[in-house]
């Protein structure tokens, strides 16, 4: 990568703008070098031409200090992402795409989470990250622990280099690829985007150890979104690795439900540490996957301020960059992914077996552990997918008086249901409203489950007892009206 050090110098005499992370930095600097490299038993489709599967591998590592030279630009990363299916594309249509890129992030930045209005694109892109390309890997009498990170939905792995960087610093190795489909960047088909992820990650795997000949103590998996079903799945079927960290994955929400009934699906291999962050909406899911984890070493951690899209760096390096950066709970709360991250990984990664102990986070502004015992409803759930509902009711039944207490969790069970299964879902919501006759949350969820199926009338007639016993409630008024209209 081309580094131009005298805009670099002039840019940060004239604007005092800081590098981009208020962490601790670790005992390392930070390298970090990319690898243009391609899958050929894969096939893959770019523009209607099809080609060997191009894989840009990212590579954070523990550096050695010695070696003067300036740190990356953010845009040295942006223009990652504009050349991962086409590595010789030109410079000028590189600058353009990265330029739109972080035009659009910066733009939702500002509106969305109070982003310094007055920073520019342009300085965004010139603002230097921690990294250093290309200088040597740091001498450690011990090998470093591997952390592979999965990326979400068709993203690269630059979503999260903040994070990258920070565990670096403290003597990780960290090794990436970006998300995509079978057999093109978007992931159309759930179990085969899975899959592919998968495969991804074996690939990268054997190139980092066979190819490039780097030797490691520890392999620990980390993955954001639709990432988490990959890092379920690879570690299930590899036994060397040590640790999961996943930040809003979701295996725990309607993934799941894809990655239950996949040929590697084997919760009995969740034999490791595991750690789940979570966004902030409360009641949002039984955490199927968390509460199947057959680990004793498994963590829940709520993240207060942070919807799903928190769980990636652009917002916290966009206002680490300005140099009127404010306290945001939403960016902050990104120091806390961080730090959590860097405690779980030296727990279970960096510290003697017999020296491991299980971890205590203590609750504080910006993250609140959880424990959540739905093992009863997670029963339920694996039950309908295993045998079917007819089956899964004999076991409902069963436990009918412990289910009858569980309205919030079977109302969450049966809309996740609705996409894959409308007729258990309405069976489950209905098993609401038979017990909890005065809950308006049942009667409407039900309701709406009736209007996914195309049953109007029984739609508008659970509806209809909502708004009887919710009657301010705007959401019911709405779907109602949308009943009328047809």
């Amino acid at each position: 990568m081309k580094i131009n050090y005298l805009i670099t110098f002039l840019f940060l005499a004239s604007t005092g703008f800081c590098y981009a992370q208020d962490l601790e930095k670790g005992h390392y600097d930070v390298g970090f070098k990319d690898y243009k490299t391609n899958d050929t038993s894969r096939k893959y489709i770019v523009n209607n031409d099809t080609m060997a599967r191009p894989l840009l591998i990212h590579f954070w590592y523990p550096a050695d200090g010695s070696t003067k030279k300036e740190s990356l630009y953010f845009r040295d990363y942006i223009d990652l992402i504009a050349i991962r299916e086409d590595f010789s594309k030109p410079a000028s249509e590189v600058d353009e795409h990265s330029f739109n890129f972080v035009d659009a992030y910066a733009g939702f930045a500002k509106q969305i989470f109070g982003l310094d209005t007055n920073i520019t694109t342009q300085q965004i892109l010139d603002c230097p990250v921690i990294a250093k390309y290309g200088i040597p890997v740091a001498k450690s009498k011990q090998q470093f622990p591997l952390i592979i990170y999965a990326p979400s939905n068709s993203k690269s792995s630059v979503q999260n280099h903040v994070l990258c960087e920070y565990l670096a610093s403290h003597g990780y190795l960290v090794l990436s690829v970006g998300s995509a489909g079978e057999n093109s960047i978007k992931r159309e088909n759930h179990e085969q985007s899975i899959l592919a992820q998968v495969k991804d990650m074996e690939y990268l795997l054997a190139y980092f150890e066979d190819s490039l000949k780097i030797e490691y103590s520890r392999l620990g998996l980390m993955d954001f979104s639709s990432g988490g079903p990959a890092n379920a799945i690879f570690q299930m079927k590899h036994q060397k690795v040590n640790a999961v960290f996943s930040m809003d994955g979701s295996q725990e929400y309607g993934y799941y439900m894809t990655l239950f009934k996949m040929d590697d699906f084997d919760i009995e291999k969740t034999i490791v540490p595991h750690c789940l962050l979570v966004n902030n909406f409360e009641n949002f899911s039984i955490y199927p996957y968390y509460n199947s984890i057959v680990s004793e070493d498994k963590y829940l951690i709520r993240m207060p301020y942070l919807d799903h899209n928190g769980f990636v760096s652009f917002w916290n390096f966009f206002n680490t960059c300005s140099s009127q950066e404010s306290i945001n709970q939403f960016c902050d709360s990104y120091d806390s992914i961080c730090s959590v991250a860097l405690l779980f990984f030296d727990e279970y990664l960096q510290a003697s077996a017999s020296s491991r102990a299980k971890l205590n986070f203590q609750t504080n502004d910006y993250i609140q552990p959880k424990t959540i015992d739905n093992i009863l409803v997670m029963q339920l759930c694996n039950s309908i997918l295993a045998n079917g509902m007819d089956t899964a009711m004999i076991f409902l039944n069963q436990n009918q008086e412990t289910f009858k207490t569980k309205e919030n969790e079977i109302n969450m069970l049966g809309k996740m249901f609705i996409d894959t299964d409308i007729s258990t879902a309405i069976q489950l919501l209905t098993f609401n409203t038979t017990h909890h006759p005065d809950s308006w949350k049942a009667n409407f969820d039900l309701g709406f489950a009736y209007k996914e199926n195309g049953e109007l009338a029984l739609s508008k007639q659970a509806l209809l007892k909502a708004r009887q016993l919710n009657p301010e409630n705007g959401e019911i008024t709405k779907m109602l009206d949308e009943i009328d209209a047809h």
